[in-house]
């Protein structure tokens, strides 16, 4: 059975059809996104059900977000994209 990517996002809507799947990849960053028309098979969609039912741990080293921080990622990742476009 394949591991299911712990950086990516995966999202199913009530058809089981994938809605959205981001994979970032640090080590090359990469980002995939699939498309709504790309079907999960049975067997992934019985994994992200499992996983649904259980909590979000967090640990010391990955603690949940403040407002905050949120907000602190969210202008650092718009500077980052300005950067980014004044580069080009």
């Amino acid at each position: 059975m394949k591991q299911m990517n712990r950086n990516a996002t995966y999202k199913v809507n009530s058809e089981g059809r994938l809605a959205m799947v981001e994979e970032y990849n640090p080590s090359t960053m990469v980002i995939r996104t699939l498309t709504p028309e790309m079907r999960l098979t049975e067997e992934q969609i019985n994994m992200l059900e499992e996983a649904e039912k259980h909590p979000i741990a967090y640990e010391d080293d990955c603690p949940e977000l403040t407002l905050a921080m949120a907000e602190s990622f969210r202008k650092a990742a718009k500077m980052r994209d300005l950067r980014r476009a004044a580069a080009q």
